[in-house]
């Protein structure tokens, strides 16, 4: 029972998020409009375990998240119950499959990402045959990594990954990632795509004689910064107003309105400039 308790306030320690940013970087009101069924949310925290994901991987982001949309995005009629099971919520809430450090991959709904820095990422030209069964795959997963694991909270506490080359945190990481950390850092994420056969690494070109060959990479450790550099994903961002000037800055009246930003008139603000 000790030891449990210790796991639970480690889990908690490191999960913490110590404060907000000054300001934000993106506005969830705004994006959760533009989002669609498996799309990778990429997420940037200020928790002790986000930022040890952060150094692990040289990102900027620290998890990836998989979007699955409302229930009735969703095909399977089984699929939706099994859902309904996991958050009771009204059939138009939006979810999507995170990870915790106590509970593995868990279903939430998406409001509970309010107030974080989230970059869209959406895999280019799926169908939605291949959404459905991208869909399928990552529901199934849900609870991987529910299990006590002591060995992920060591690699996250006391491993001296701050001492090490960037080079070195990668390769190490790859080879003694628990399932815990590969779920934490959206190793599922990229497995669900795979399943589909999409890639999210760049194909290598293998020559052979009878012509060559396409191979697929395929990691043992997905990480955010994999899907926001890969060439078969698209960044979806959505334009957004402040409340406030943010502290550091100063601000001059602007030529337009509050109304402005809306897409219809937002083209009517650009122009095209000629080269002298």
């Amino acid at each position: 029972m000790r030891t449990q308790r210790l796991y639970q306030w480690l889990c908690e320690r490191l999960q913490r998020q110590d404060g907000s940013k000054d300001w934000p970087q993106s506005s969830l009101d705004h994006q959760r409009v533009l989002l669609q069924p498996c799309d990778v949310l990429l997420v940037d925290s200020d928790s002790a375990l986000d930022r040890r994901l952060r150094r692990l991987t040289g990102s900027r982001f620290s998890r990836a998240l998989f979007y699955i949309g409302r229930l009735h995005d969703v095909a399977d009629p089984s699929l939706r119950a099994l859902l309904a099971d996991y958050v009771p919520c009204e059939p138009d809430t939006q979810l999507v499959l995170d990870a915790s450090l106590e509970r593995g991959l868990r279903v939430r709904e998406l409001s509970t990402l309010s107030g974080l820095h989230l970059r869209v990422c959406r895999a280019q030209n799926l169908s939605t045959d291949e959404r459905q069964d991208a869909l399928r795959y990552a529901i199934s997963r849900v609870g991987t990594g529910s299990t006590t694991s002591w060995s992920t909270l060591m690699l996250l506490w006391l491993f001296p990954w701050r001492a090490m080359p960037n080079g070195w945190r990668r390769r190490l990481a790859n080879r003694l990632a628990t399932e815990l950390l590969r779920t934490l850092s959206g190793s599922l994420v990229g497995e669900a795509f795979a399943f589909i056969q999409f890639p999210v690494y760049p194909l290598v070109k293998r020559p052979e004689d009878d012509g060559s060959r396409l191979l697929r990479l395929q990691p043992r450790l997905f990480h955010a910064a994999d899907f926001d550099h890969s060439p078969y994903f698209d960044v979806i961002k959505a334009p957004y107003l402040l409340d406030q000037v943010p502290a550091g800055f100063q601000a001059i009246p602007w030529k337009g309105n509050a109304s402005a930003m809306a897409s219809e008139q937002r083209a009517s603000h650009l122009s095209l400039v000629d080269n002298p």
